[in-house]
């Protein structure tokens, strides 16, 4: 089912001026306070379900990091009146999915089944939100196989290196804690910590229903006021987060692997929010220097210099912030070569900009990505959520490739200078400390993190 593809438009990487045509949507709030979007398409027997509600990791309460991942993993494993192997057995009966996750600011169920199951599917779906049960004998397995996870993220360099500069990039902000959980929080996470997230965040006032597939809307909105409209109004949730501070001048972290033979490396600050209003130059300028296997990075750092093969960089975006990051790894003899490397590339970025070429290039290679995203059920769903989320204009997509076209290359530059740092930069090495500390302090002040203190 994962391979049906919708052709929901005709566009190609290259086809920038045309406009984008979506099915209709129709938009309603229920009694007890839920959105639901229906959006039919009917070229294929699908009906895909996604619902989001506000709230995620970031309201982990410190030293109960994981809360609201654990909570969204286990909604699916045992409800009233099924077990986790009914929930299993009922989902893959029907070729159907079935699953419920969490994210920063937000918690995500979702479900797709051929439309003649779609009433089964729906019925599971709305069991799974509105009545999870969180058995003890779920929490504790998850509970251990999270805590195995985490010894086996040591022999991740990528990993280590993430975490490490999230950690320390954000210092402090929610969003800089470990989402998944720490030893310590996931072992003293309680069903109590569990059902209380869940009926913080888990009530229809604060949640969106989008549905996409094979209906008829009449039809379908009268199947979804059945499901939950019982659902019982809750208090509205106030999240008050603050915007992550940049960090001032530079300065570098080696988490100490003595026996990596090569270096992992994340270069960055923070970033920007989701609705910043440079959102769209960002992509582009990004797009040109980090993102694909035509980008400067990739050119400069392995075609030409051999130093990798592979680098990229991005700006990853949440409600309250975000990050600006460079990832790269190399040989442990090639650190310096390589951190040179990448400093001086951003600076000629920063006092270049781009070449027409490149700004060309770099707006029909978002657009092809975002025709692409535009084409399955699960896709359009999560961007429709999205709109509800984030507060975007309703006319959001419609409209991407307007903006996407109005960049232009002062509006590159104007934004690499302004968000591509380079003298404010943290930079975090997973390395063997006592070879690479003494030739790195030149970037800046360092500090040695050992590798079982990193991930915690």
């Amino acid at each position: 089912m994962k391979q049906l593809l919708i052709v929901l438009l005709l566009l190609s990487s290259t086809a920038l001026g045309q406009k984008i045509q979506l099915p209709p949507t129709t938009r309603h709030t229920l009694e007890n306070g839920l959105t639901v979007i229906l959006m039919e398409y009917k070229k294929v027997p699908v009906v895909y379900f996604r619902m989001v509600v506000r709230g995620g990791s970031a309201l982990d309460a410190a030293g109960l990091e994981g809360v609201a991942s654990i909570a969204a993993s286990l909604m699916r494993e045992g409800t009233e009146t099924r077990s986790s192997a009914d929930i299993a057995k009922a989902i893959d009966f029907i070729g159907g999915s079935l699953s419920v996750s969490a994210g920063a600011d937000y918690c995500a169920a979702s479900a797709e089944v051929l439309k003649k199951d779609m009433a089964t599917g729906l019925e599971l779906f709305a069991d799974v939100t509105l009545h999870p049960t969180f058995p003890p004998e779920e929490i504790e397995r998850e509970r251990k196989q999270r805590l195995a996870n985490l010894e086996g993220l040591k022999e991740e360099p990528s990993s280590v290196a993430g975490i490490t500069f999230n950690k320390n990039v954000y210092d402090g902000h929610p969003y800089g804690r470990q989402s998944f959980g720490t030893k310590a929080s996931l072992e003293a996470i309680t069903r109590g910590d569990l059902a209380a997230f869940y009926q913080t965040v888990f009530v229809p006032n604060n949640a969106t229903l989008v549905v996409v597939g094979d209906f008829l809307s009449a039809e379908m909105l009268d199947m979804t006021k059945a499901a939950f409209g019982e659902w019982k109004t809750g208090d509205k949730l106030e999240v008050n987060i603050q915007q992550p501070a940049k960090l001032q001048g530079r300065k570098v972290i080696l988490v100490n692997k003595s026996d990596a033979t090569q270096t992992q490396m994340v270069f960055g600050n923070i970033g920007i929010d989701i609705k910043n209003p440079d959102y769209f130059p960002i992509q582009v300028a990004n797009t040109i220097f980090g993102s694909g296997f035509t980008s400067r990075l990739i050119d400069e750092l392995r075609v030409k210099r051999s130093l990798t093969y592979g680098a990229r960089s991005g700006f990853p975006a949440s409600l309250y912030g975000g990050t600006y990051s460079i990832s790269t790894f190399t040989k442990n003899a090639t650190v310096t070569e390589m951190v040179d490397a990448v400093l001086e590339e951003i600076g000629k970025y920063r006092a270049k900009g781009a070449t027409a070429d490149e700004l060309k290039k770099g707006q029909n290679y978002i657009a092809g990505s975002f025709a692409r995203s535009l084409q399955s059920p699960e896709a359009l769903a999560a961007r429709l959520t999205d709109i509800e989320l984030y507060g975007f204009q309703k006319n959001h997509l419609e409209t991407y490739m307007q903006k996407l076209r109005a960049v232009s290359l002062d509006d590159v530059k104007r934004v690499v200078q302004k968000y591509f740092l380079l003298d404010d930069l943290l930079i975090v090495l997973v390395t063997p400390a006592q070879e690479t500390s003494p030739k790195v302090g030149k970037y800046g002040p360092v500090s040695v993190v050992e590798l079982q203190d990193a991930i915690q």
